[in-house]
């Protein structure tokens, strides 16, 4: 079949394959674009065969292409859609328009293809050149994974407030509850639609994932209610986190004064004394320990929490003999004339006065915070608005100082050894999955495996839970300028000694800044 003919060749067709024959040179190969317009069919593969036929014009019948199909269509692989290309002249759509339809329509039918046809596309949306989409499945709702919410425990971060008459220490220490009181809620994944692809066939939803509430099974219950799983409190107490798991702890909440009446106080969980602690008294808990009283505590014998964080709202008269110590946070409005000892950090609102501190890192309120005499020892950093006073009492301050490659070294450690934790937790996660489609069909053995896994996933949590926590403390060091610091905000005075390392500095004039060890030597900024 000749497609084009004039006096310079002849544009053939024969088996789809095409075919030019030239007699007359100057026909310029830009001027084949033309061609190409007007036959849109046309595909070129042989273009430098092309170009030398009308350069050189020998009469010589050559292969330069072929013809695409009019109609092309395009069947997407996973079923949900169809479009086609139309190679053909804009003429040739407006003279053929029907039949073309009804050609795409038998195609159509041939793939099987009964769902989801755009009827209104194809009898009035036809282009050239370009695909169009002339069918479209219905695409599946996937599923929402499970939505899990806990109890928001208090951030302790204390602050120095003012209430016009005096400044108070103040902060949200424990989250008190009783029984019955909300803890946390599950809203199960949902199973998602069915979708249809273009062939007819569903389309399948994935269901949302799953997550399992974490939760301490003896001081919480799981009740449905409303469609949702919701966790509530089985015993009053106190919102605590162990091993990664929420948990109501034991709670000791004292009206009054420790004292006569009361005696001494040793409590397996956390105390909340809403009153002060009297002379020569003492209280000792393994969890956290809340004094309230705005006065503070004067002489107390001792007050001690073997794993958790103490805090004192109004502060320490201490005579020198009072000893507060916590195996994580000291929270102090004041410590006068005291010993405290904490495990991490110790926190002072206004000052402290010929006391005794030590704990990794000690701060105070960066505007008003006082250490004034006694002795500090801190592993990591020393901050302070004001050491000494302008009476110039002796002030010593030790920073032990560490190792900054070797901490970084034992975060990398740190770091690894959570990311396995984790990776190893998303496995056995996935198993319990696997066991948790198949529960009522498990056999005793497949059972004593599902309880030895679920065993294997809690030991995972709290031992991510410890990395975690330790990661935290790790970090709050590296938080160190150089390899120890002591940072004094607003003014130190003389007859303040300043210890970093094995490095010191005796202070004869009032100094603002941060001393920082590096290299073995002292520097300040």
């Amino acid at each position: 079949m000749i497609l084009k003919k004039n006096e310079h060749f002849i544009l053939e067709s024969e088996l789809e394959l095409v075919y030019i024959t030239v007699f007359m040179k100057g026909f310029s190969i830009l001027n084949f674009n033309s061609i190409l317009l007007e036959f849109p069919q046309l595909m070129l593969e042989h273009v430098k065969d092309l170009k030398q036929a009308l350069m050189e014009a020998i009469g010589e019948r050559i292969s330069v292409g072929r013809l695409k199909p009019i109609l092309e269509l395009d069947i997407a692989e996973d079923k949900m859609s169809a479009r086609v290309k139309l190679n053909c002249s804009e003429y040739y759509l407006k003279e053929n328009y029907s039949a073309i339809v009804g050609t795409i329509l038998e195609n159509l039918h041939k793939e099987n293809i009964s769902e989801g046809i755009l009827m209104d596309v194809l009898q009035n949306e036809l282009t050239i050149k370009d695909f169009t989409d002339i069918a479209m499945g219905k695409e599946p709702v996937h599923g929402k994974d499970a939505i899990v919410t806990y109890f928001e425990r208090s951030e302790r971060k204390p602050t120095v407030k003012e209430d016009g008459k005096a400044d108070y220490y103040d902060m949200n220490f424990l989250d008190e509850v009783k029984r019955g009181d909300w803890l946390g809620e599950r809203i199960p994944p949902s199973s998602g639609e069915m979708g249809r692809l273009i062939t007819g066939a569903l389309a399948l939803p994935r269901k949302g994932k799953d997550k399992k509430l974490l939760y301490d099974q003896k001081t919480i219950a799981a009740i449905e209610e409303d469609g949702k799983i919701v966790l509530r409190a089985l015993i009053d107490g106190v919102v605590e986190v162990m091993d990664g798991k929420i948990t109501v702890g034991a709670h000791l909440s004292i009206a009054g004064d420790v004292g006569i009446e009361t005696g001494n106080i040793d409590f397996d969980g956390s105390v909340t004394v809403k009153g002060t602690v009297a002379d020569h008294f003492s209280v000792t808990a393994t969890k956290d320990i809340s004094i309230l009283s705005e006065l503070g505590v004067s002489n107390v014998e001792e007050i001690n929490s073997k794993e958790g964080d103490v805090f004192i709202k109004g502060g320490i008269f201490g005579k020198g003999l009072s000893r507060v110590s916590a195996a994580r946070n000291i929270f102090v409005k004041h410590a006068n004339e005291c010993h405290l000892q904490a495990g991490e950090n110790i926190h002072i609102g206004s000052y402290s006065l010929g006391s005794f501190l030590k704990a990794k890192n000690i701060f105070t309120d960066e505007k008003k915070g006082k250490l004034i005499g006694g002795v500090v020892e801190a592993q990591g950093k020393v901050r302070a608005a004001v050491i000494g006073n302008r009476m110039e009492r002796k002030t010593i301050i030790t920073v032990k100082g560490f190792n900054r490659n070797l901490i970084k070294e034992e975060l990398n450690e740190t770091l690894l050894l959570y990311k396995l934790k984790i990776k190893q937790l998303e496995s056995i996660k996935d198993k319990l999955e696997v066991y948790g489609k198949f529960l009522g069909e498990l056999n005793e053995v497949d059972h004593l495996q599902y309880d030895q896994t679920k065993k294997q996933q809690e030991r995972l949590v709290a031992d991510i839970t410890q990395l975690d926590r330790k990661r935290k403390s790790i970090m709050d060091m590296l938080d160190s300028k150089g390899e120890g610091e002591i940072t004094i905000r607003q003014v130190a005075y003389p007859e303040t000694r300043l210890q970093i390392k094995s490095m010191e500095k005796k202070l004869n004039d009032t100094t603002k800044g941060t001393f920082y060890a590096e290299n073995n030597h002292l520097y300040f900024d």
